[in-house]
């Protein structure tokens, strides 16, 4: 069946609104209700969709001291267990159903390394609090909806981390060569750190003091011998134990980071001069995880101005065909004159009759609003993604 102009206007216009409902409603956050206005380390909902385990730590920093669940909120499939983690600060807590609702840990405990654990096989959205710390913001919630996350790495099917800025609570007042940025290096297989890096007044740096990786990522730190005996060590409960302080350039020490979160660590001879890391694993939600389902990213190199003269070539190189056409039209064909300067009338030759194909006359000015129609859709599409996927930090696919 053949569209004329109109019917295809209408048509793309139609499916570019359905698309857009159809993003719309693919990213959207859960609705909590207000029930995380209150709790700081609140950022947005971690979609862990497609793990069999879901770690959350409770007890993590948060709240103006170690009052909160980390991640606060998370999002799982059907059929996962979700395993509450103890990491021994804060006091006694417990993980109890905010209303009717499956979760009961019991009486507060503040033992590090106790842990509970419960298995989701329904959608919804189970809320629950710290029955001692609520007041103070200590709450979390489990969103259980069927899918698969954004991932990160190659394969799209591994879990999201932490969100884009990480809430280190914190952790970084103090340290120089931290300037808010988390140098992400997802997608490697192998990370390295500088041990004894130049800031805080001397060689007593990690380099980079903050950095993503993708799960299963080996980090590996690297002595160089400045400063004096440093160490790794974890900032609490964590996997990280390099041993005794020591100096010689060439020492090396890794660590194969398997689960999502935020692995915080010093060196302790220097930690009260801001020798302080973190390494934060998992892509952040929305991000496309590096191949997960976003697809590829595209980079524009060149200069700008080449890049910009491209597009507004293509926009007016139809509204200038349009104009030559309709001169051309208007100008006729060109005359004929003798020797005296008299016009000479050429006798038509006669031709075959042609057959004429049925088909809307040809418009100039159609087709050039058709194509600035088209220009004006694309930019708009542009803009929403914009608000949507960096303003919103929400993720568009899942």
């Amino acid at each position: 069946m053949a569209l004329n102009r109109r019917q295809f206007v209408q048509t793309a216009a139609a499916a570019g609104a359905l698309a857009g409902a159809g993003t719309a409603t693919a990213q959207e956050e859960p609705d909590y209700g207000g029930w995380f206005d209150d709790v700081s380390n609140f950022e947005g909902t971690v979609d862990s969709r497609g793990q069999d385990t879901v770690e959350i730590t409770v007890g993590a920093e948060g709240n103006n001291g170690a009052f909160a669940f980390d991640p606060p909120a998370v999002m799982v499939s059907p059929g996962t267990e979700v395993v509450w983690s103890w990491n021994g600060e804060g006091g006694g807590h417990n993980v109890v159903s905010d209303g009717d609702g499956p979760l009961n840990s019991g009486d507060p405990v503040s033992e590090a390394g106790t842990t509970y654990s419960h298995t989701f096989e329904s959608e919804g959205i189970y809320k629950y609090v710290c029955t001692p710390h609520k007041a103070l913001g200590m709450k979390g919630a489990v969103v259980v909806r069927p899918g698969g996350s954004g991932g990160s790495g190659g394969g799209g099917d591994q879990p999201t981390g932490p969100p884009a800025d990480p809430d280190y609570g914190g952790f970084f007042e103090g340290v120089s060569n931290f300037d808010g940025e988390t140098a992400d290096q997802t997608g490697q297989d192998s990370v390295e750190i500088t041990v004894g890096a130049e800031g805080n007044n001397g060689a007593y740096a990690f380099d980079p003091p903050a950095v993503r990786v993708s799960p299963g990522t080996e980090v590996v730190w690297s002595w160089t011998g400045e400063g004096g005996g440093h160490n790794v060590v974890s900032d609490g409960d964590g996997p990280l134990n390099s041993g005794d302080p020591v100096s010689e350039a060439g020492t090396t020490y890794s660590h194969t980071f398997e689960e999502t979160g935020i692995y915080k660590y010093v060196c302790t001879p220097h930690e009260s001069l801001g020798m302080k890391g973190a390494v934060v694993v998992g892509a952040p939600p929305g991000s496309g995880g590096g191949g997960g389902g976003g697809g590829p990213s595209v980079e524009v190199s060149g200069p700008r101005w080449l890049f910009t003269g491209s597009i507004m070539a293509a926009f007016f190189m139809p509204l200038l065909y349009a104009a030559v056409s309709r001169r051309r039209k208007r100008q006729g064909p060109p005359s004929v004159t003798d020797e005296d300067g008299r016009a000479v009338v050429e006798a038509a030759t006669e031709t075959e009759p042609t057959t004429e194909i049925g088909h809307d006359e040809y418009d100039p000015w159609g087709t050039a609003a058709l194509v600035a129609f088209y220009f004006v859709l694309i930019a708009v599409l542009w803009v929403f993604m914009y608000f949507v996927e960096f303003l919103g930090r929400v993720s568009v696919i899942g």
